[in-house]
């Protein structure tokens, strides 16, 4: 009796040591992520001095944030190479080790109205391809159109550009040399969108956004783009359409209804079927200035980046969208730091990364259920951050 008392008390004080020993092992040291990662961060040098009405433009630049699951993040910056806007969809495109980065010379004057500009920190309409190895341009096409948004494929080879009078596809060599293989011409511009998970279907918003926008949907046949009809908005109102995101299953979509800009009024997200073409729901003032959506792998909810970027704000948010059912709907709300941007979830839906335009960083929030947790870690950027791109080589 009493040896068994011995062996119950010795176990248990090893039981409590090896307890006390785990709590007080020493939190992890720097950010891991399960499978490789590599974030692609565009970053406007010009965009600080934009927002906040003051400060002098630096080189715009980008920064390639590579992440594994047993080494420190490895960050690299290079200034210069390649121009960049903040005005536009916050998406950044990689095909395979290449970053693609557009650039346009429209700006916003005083008045918050959209103007063009020549100078050394506007650039030109171009597409720019940089290799995310040795951080040097690789190739630029000039362009007379503007380049709103570059989206990759999914074989991981063509990239999908929409103009401001149309489509433009090329590929990406193993050189990192771009080839044009088709230009598909349409009478209004195509100001952001979002490619299927299938690489067949396209969400667009078309039109300009000083003037009438509406959403459609095209068809990729081979390299050309074709309009398969404007997307039906039924009863909801459809005015500022801007970053639809299409579910990883391909069968609906998100668009956030606020024009990419914040007014001080809150916005709503509309619901498009895209099967049918047409809008079949709306989820009503999530936010002012919605930016950005990510759509959990699961497809069971989104995080939308929402700017909240009037002159009296003093923070920004991001939004959690619960999908499942056939209502979906805002869950909460999280404080950020101000002017987010690009929103993107690792591989397999533990993290979530959102880029902040002022705060110069990426800021990572781990993911349990539908809870975001702010890890103490964030992944330093060159400044002005626009747009985020995110592979897993």
């Amino acid at each position: 009796m009493l040896k068994g008392f011995l062996i119950i008390c010795v176990s248990t004080m090893f039981l409590g040591k090896a307890e006390t020993a785990q709590a007080n092992e020493d939190p992890p040291k720097y950010l891991t992520t399960s499978t490789p990662t590599i974030l692609f961060s565009v970053n406007d040098g010009e965009a600080g001095a934009l927002v906040m009405g003051e400060g002098t433009p630096v080189q715009d630049s980008v920064s390639v944030v590579r992440l594994s699951p047993d080494a420190p993040p490895e960050i690299k910056t290079a200034y210069g190479g390649a121009h960049s806007s903040l005005l536009g969809s916050p998406h950044a495109a990689i095909v395979g080790r290449f970053g693609i980065v557009t650039n346009h010379n429209i700006r916003l004057d005083e008045q918050r109205q959209f103007v063009k500009k020549n100078g050394v920190h506007e650039g030109r309409n171009q597409i720019a391809v940089m290799d995310l190895d040795s951080m040097k341009v690789t190739d630029i096409e000039y362009l007379d159109a503007i380049p709103w948004l570059a989206h990759a494929h999914p074989d991981d080879r063509r990239v999908i550009v929409g103009l401001s009078d149309g489509w433009l596809v090329v590929s990406v060599s193993e050189e990192g040399k771009l080839t044009e293989l088709t230009r598909s011409d349409h009478e209004h511009q195509i100001a952001s969108f979002d490619l299927s998970p299938d690489g067949e279907h396209i969400l667009a918003v078309v039109g300009s956004p000083s003037e009438a926008q509406w959403l459609a949907r095209f068809s990729l046949d081979g390299d050309t783009i074709r309009v398969d009809g404007k997307t039906d908005p039924q009863e909801f109102l459809v005015e500022g359409p801007f970053s639809p995101r299409i579910y990883p299953q391909g069968d609906r979509a998100l668009v956030l209804n606020s024009g990419g800009l914040s007014d001080g009024v809150l916005d709503d997200v509309m619901i498009v079927d895209m099967k049918k073409n047409k809008v079949i729901g709306r989820i009503p003032q999530v936010s002012d200035g919605l930016e950005s959506i990510a759509v959990h792998p699961s497809g069971r909810f989104a995080v939308i980046s929402c700017l909240n970027a009037m002159p009296w704000s003093t923070t920004s948010h991001i939004a959690v969208i619960d999908l499942l059912g056939q209502s979906p709907r805002l869950t909460y709300s999280l404080p950020v730091e101000p002017i987010p941007e690009g929103i993107e979830f690792s591989e397999d839906g533990s993290q979530l990364f959102l880029g902040s335009t002022l705060a110069n960083h990426i800021s990572v929030y781990r993911v349990d259920g539908m809870n975001l947790i702010a890890q103490p870690f964030v992944l330093g950027i060159g400044e002005g951050h626009a747009a985020l791109g995110i592979s897993f080589p």
